[in-house]
């Protein structure tokens, strides 16, 4: 019995004896640094002579200071960086620099960038507090200065100068009429001289069969997210429904809504696995077939020959009613 759960194939076995030599030469080129270190080109070797004085150095100031705590080199850290100026901002248009002013962390900047790429916007002030790395006592100080289009602004953010704000509005009212004449009158044209229709403005593509190129063409879906879509699909063996893009790391809310909106899906292009004769790693390697389910397909197999029906899978503990509804779609006999 213990055979079914500890054995391995013979691939398998590979792989793990290879990754433990593998581990076993990085330790001991670790070891042996000091002595090979000599070898490499002459750039490579000073930069880890530096890195070596750059230790020492750091090991000298601890020991000069050795109540010198992690707060303390925090505290100093944030005394030499520049002094942080909260002015009122739009997440939705403002730039890198503006975002740093504020405080925010690099990291936490682009992932604003990033959800604003890929076609997110933020309505509400309460939005920004959903991106990944904001902490809620930046955001407590950040949400006052919060200002968003048709909003009027708080924390200071409000006009003075009343007249100079009523000129300021008739002038952006002058603007919009000037820009909304220009786009009705090159609308008509387009329309009349090359007829766009409506489906090429949002087209709707198969999700089972098109490829990155025309994901890409959808609104908020860039190279990296094609690629995960396609990827996934290729594992599943194809869509059966909009909710499995659900599944894909990396796809926020509002990209999802806007991909329901605009792809459709063929059942009949979905590519199922034949349980009879497909290997034990390959149907482990289904995103809904984990390691105990494929072992007991095989060995059911095994035992009668043949399955004929999924139905034969209800009886084992390793398939719950949900696992059954998902692979009646990928799995044929």
């Amino acid at each position: 019995m213990w055979k079914d759960f500890f054995g391995f194939s013979k691939r398998e076995r590979i792989t793990i004896i290879a990754l433990t030599l593998f581990i076993l030469l990085v330790q001991v080129m670790i070891w042996t640094k000091d002595s090979w270190v000599k070898f490499l080109p002459e750039n490579l070797e000073e930069r880890f002579q530096q890195k070596k004085e750059l230790e020492a150095y750091r090991d000298s100031v601890t020991a000069q200071k050795p109540n010198y705590t992690a707060k303390q080199r925090s505290f100093d850290k944030k005394m030499t960086t520049e002094p942080v100026k909260l002015v009122p901002f739009n997440p939705n248009k403002a730039d890198s620099l503006t975002l740093r002013g504020l405080g925010l962390r690099s990291y936490v900047v682009k992932n604003i960038l990033n959800y604003r790429r890929k076609g997110g916007q933020f309505r509400k002030p309460s939005d920004l507090a959903r991106i990944y790395g904001l902490e809620p006592a930046v955001f407590a100080k950040l949400e006052q200065y919060i200002q968003l289009a048709g909003q009027n602004g708080s924390g200071g953010s409000a006009v003075e100068n009343g007249s100079a704000g009523v000129s300021t509005t008739k002038v952006a009212q002058a603007t919009s009429e000037i820009q909304n004449a220009k786009v009705e009158s090159s609308t008509e044209n387009s329309v009349d001289k090359y007829a766009v229709s409506p489906a090429s403005v949002n087209p709707t593509f198969d999700l089972n069969t098109a490829d990155t190129t025309l994901l890409q063409q959808l609104k908020g879906v860039g190279s990296f997210t094609a690629n995960r879509i396609a990827r996934y699909r290729n594992q599943l063996g194809g869509f059966y429904s909009m909710t499995q893009l659900s599944e894909i790391k990396g796809l926020y809310p509002e990209t999802l809504a806007r991909l329901q909106s605009m792809l459709k899906i063929d059942l009949s292009r979905i590519n199922t696995m034949n349980v009879n004769k497909a290997s034990l790693e390959k149907l482990r390697a289904h995103p809904y077939l984990n390691f105990y389910q494929a072992k007991v397909i095989v060995e059911l197999r095994k035992a009668r020959g043949s399955l004929h029906s999924l139905d034969e899978l209800t009886d084992f503990k390793e398939f719950t009613p949900v696992d059954m509804e998902r692979l009646k779609w990928y799995l044929s006999f």
